[in-house]
């Protein structure tokens, strides 16, 4: 029994220490080791697994004194691995210095146009921004029918109550040897609070390459075989990254440049430990950190519980956001994310 108590001493305190240490592995090396960016979209919840049985053990041996290391790796858990929100909701009322904006991946329209659009016109956002709408005419036409302006470019939907001035679609970006298109649009509205420069992204999804590293007979047989260990299937991964970082690099530089307001929203394919996220959309302000709460996770909505926050809208210093909202209805693999902004007062 001493045996017992005495590695049950020692994972409670091993506990925090190594979820910390999992946070910190995938905040800062993130998509740079193939293994920290394979954890980048693993559940979070999956670490918190010991937990139960490790208070449940420390209770029943009566060494109650160590139940604030489980408390401590409940917080790390909540805050630096599931990326908890603490802040109140906020409820400021729309008015008519504000602007509603949505964004949404719709997964190619799979949920049925019908549905998409009733979903949306239950926010009735000024500005809709849609990504992965696979060419779906039956959604531009039934947003044309709600909306004076839409734009349908790639895999991009705008639809919006005012005045386009212009799109651009920005040049191909030499990667490996091969041009590959930025996943992103630029957008000029003249809404009623003035100029307002919107950008509209999707970048490269890491799916594809996750699946290589899982391997055709699956990620036990990969890892009984050594094949994970090995990082057999790393070298897709790691190229994956690279271009998603290069697309995301080249939105954010595009969006700085910018002397208007700014909003940037899409499926950024960035879970909230993303190196890549902060290195170069934190001059942005997220919506959902100033004015949201709880976990905000998007995605996925289909088959499993959603893990991930990757869906966003965030702004620059010249606007602030007084409302955020995720969406609930599971008309695609994503949910929607809904802000209200307003002019940042001077």
């Amino acid at each position: 029994m001493k045996w017992f108590r005495r590695f049950v001493e020692a994972a409670a305190v091993a506990y925090p220490l190594a979820i910390l240490a999992v946070a910190a592995t995938l905040r800062y090396v993130g998509e740079a080791w193939w293994v920290s960016n394979v954890g980048l979209y693993l559940p979070p919840l999956g670490f918190a697994l010991p937990l139960p049985f490790l208070a449940a053990s420390l209770y029943v041996l009566r060494m109650r004194r160590l139940l604030w290391t489980q408390s401590a790796s409940l917080v790390v858990l909540l805050f630096a691995l599931m990326g908890f929100v603490p802040r109140w909701p906020a409820s400021a009322a729309r008015g008519s210095g504000t602007l509603r904006v949505l964004s949404f991946n719709v997964n190619s329209g799979f949920g049925g146009a019908e549905a998409l659009v009733d979903e949306i016109d239950g926010y009735a956002p000024d500005i809709v921004l849609l990504q992965e709408t696979g060419g779906n005419e039956a959604l531009g036409r039934l947003l044309r029918a709600h909306y004076p302006t839409v734009d349908a470019t790639d895999q991009f939907i705008l639809a919006t109550r005012f005045p386009l001035s212009s799109t651009l679609t920005p040049d191909k970006l030499p990667f490996n040897g091969r041009l590959r298109t930025p996943r992103f649009l630029r957008h000029v509205l003249e809404t009623s609070l003035g100029p307002i420069v919107v950008y509209n992204a999707h970048p490269l999804s890491p799916r594809v390459a996750l699946y290589g590293v899982r391997g055709r007979q699956g990620l036990g047989h990969e890892i009984l075989s050594g094949a994970l260990f090995r990082g057999d299937g790393s070298a897709l991964l790691q190229d994956n990254s690279g271009l998603r970082s290069l697309q995301v690099q080249t939105l954010s530089e595009a969006a700085a440049k910018e002397t208007d307001p700014v909003i940037l929203a899409g499926d950024t394919n960035l879970p909230s430990l993303s190196p890549i996220l902060h290195r170069y959309l934190s001059p942005f302000v997220d919506g959902f950190t100033q004015t949201g709460w709880g976990f905000g996770y998007t995605f996925p909505t289909n088959k499993w519980l959603p893990w991930m926050r990757i869906d966003r809208i965030l702004a620059n210093n010249s606007l602030r956001f007084v409302r955020f909202e995720v969406g609930h209805t599971k008309t695609s693999d994503h949910f929607c994310v809904v802000a209200d902004l307003r002019l940042r007062d001077r």
